[in-house]
């Protein structure tokens, strides 16, 4: 009779033993598993639906401007330097000011101080001060005559030009109501092609986005004077809204 050897009969049937634990634990786990995201579709389970994104654009003409008005000024020594800027940056704003913008529409965004150095970048010959406020123009017609009289009052950095409507929410609200309408028409549009109407809408979800106009290139004194305003253009402004819709389908 053939000898066995009870050490590797024990080792063999443990083996078993456990293979048989984790095939059945892998076998609770997947009945035991949510359903998966397919079956989790938007919407409600088990109703005839049919799921369709709207899209809406409006183009309106921007009536706000924002722009960024600076002067930097160069002297020997940092109190030269920071008295000239001062006397030019106060007279910057004592202009826009005279123009009709309100002091809330006026806001410092950016002050600072460098050294300036020698073709060989070892000697410090002076120093270089700038300051740059955010100016916002509610009245756009009077934005070139605003840069003209800055240039003319010392400023020597403008930049950052930029476009908007004042009431945003307004536009948005037309955007969606496109959006919403668009959906409507491709859900009825794919209901009627399969021989069904649809239904009551059962999820709406939504994602805003708008596309500006793209900012002026910055321009320096030498480019804005010349007697006549600046001419600014605004253009149109672009705001769109993009919405999902799950309707029933009967």
């Amino acid at each position: 009779m053939e000898n066995r050897n009870p050490t590797l009969i024990g080792v063999l049937a443990g083996a078993l033993l456990i293979a048989v634990l984790a095939i059945g634990a892998i076998s609770a786990a997947l009945l035991a598993r949510p359903a998966t995201a397919q079956s989790q579709a938007i919407g409600v389970p088990g109703m005839r639906q049919i799921t369709v994104v709207g899209t809406g654009e409006i183009k309106v003409a921007p009536d706000t401007a924002n722009v960024q008005i600076g002067v930097e000024t160069t002297a020997p020594t940092t109190q030269e330097a920071l008295a000239q800027n001062t006397a030019q940056a106060s007279a910057i704003i004592a202009q826009i000011k005279k123009l009709g913008v309100d002091e809330k529409d006026i806001q410092t965004s950016g002050f600072n101080i460098s050294p300036t150095y020698s073709n060989d970048g070892r000697q410090v010959t002076g120093y270089s001060v700038g300051n740059q406020v955010s100016v916002t123009i509610r009245n756009l017609a009077q934005a070139g005559t605003l840069l003209d009289q800055v240039v003319q009052a010392g400023a020597n950095r403008i930049y950052g030009v930029g476009f908007t409507v004042a009431d945003l929410d307004a536009t948005l609200a037309q955007a969606r109501d496109k959006a919403v309408a668009n959906a409507k028409a491709r859900a009825d549009q794919l209901a009627q092609a399969s021989g069904s109407t649809i239904g009551l809408a059962l999820v709406i979800t939504e994602n805003v986005g708008s596309s500006p106009v793209p900012p002026l290139a910055m321009m320096d004194r030498a480019v804005v004077t010349g007697g006549a305003p600046v001419p600014v253009q605004a253009g149109t402004q672009s705001y769109s809204a993009q919405v999902q819709i799950t309707y029933e389908l009967k």
